[in-house]
C-alpha cells in the first residue's frame, strides 16, 4: 500500500506544479530517486516469486498518467494495461537517463511532452568542460 503522505507530498510538489512538472529533467533529485526506486521494485517484483505482495506502483502510475493528460490536452485518455507496461518501461529508461545527465559528464537531451514515450532518438553529448 503507498504512503499516503508521500502520494500527498508528490501530488503538492510535482503534480500541481503544471503539465511538465512530471518529466524526469524537472524533478527534484529526490522525486528522481524516488520514482527510480518505486520502478525497480516494480519490475523486480515481476522477475521475482513474490507475486507482488510488497508492489507499489502509484508514485509512477501518477506520473505517467500526469503526462498523458498533458500529451492529450487535458482530454480523458483510455489505455490498455499492455500499453501502460509499455509507460513504464519507458519513464524508467527516461528516468535513468537523467540520472546519468546529472551525475557524469554525458548529457542526454531531455524529454518534452511532445517527445515523451515516443521512439525518438536519444542525442547524447559529452560536457563541453571535458574537451
Amino acid at each position: 500500500m503507498a504512503n499516503p503522505n508521500l502520494l500527498v507530498r508528490f501530488r503538492d510538489e510535482v503534480l500541481l506544479a503544471g503539465p511538465e512538472s512530471s518529466l524526469p529533467s524537472n524533478l527534484s533529485q529526490f522525486w528522481l530517486e524516488e520514482l527510480q526506486n518505486h520502478l525497480e521494485r516494480y519490475f523486480d517484483s515481476l522477475n521475482s516469486d513474490s507475486e507482488g505482495k510488497d508492489l507499489d506502483i502509484s508514485l509512477p502510475l501518477a506520473a505517467i498518467i500526469h503526462i498523458l493528460f498533458a500529451k492529450n490536452g487535458g482530454d480523458a485518455i483510455s489505455e490498455s494495461s499492455e500499453k501502460l507496461y509499455e509507460y513504464f518501461q519507458d519513464y524508467r529508461l527516461e528516468l535513468a537517463l537523467e540520472e546519468i545527465s546529472r551525475k557524469t559528464h554525458a548529457a542526454a537531451e531531455g524529454a518534452t511532452i511532445e517527445t515523451i514515450f515516443t521512439n525518438r532518438d536519444i542525442l547524447v553529448e559529452r560536457s563541453p568542460f571535458l574537451q
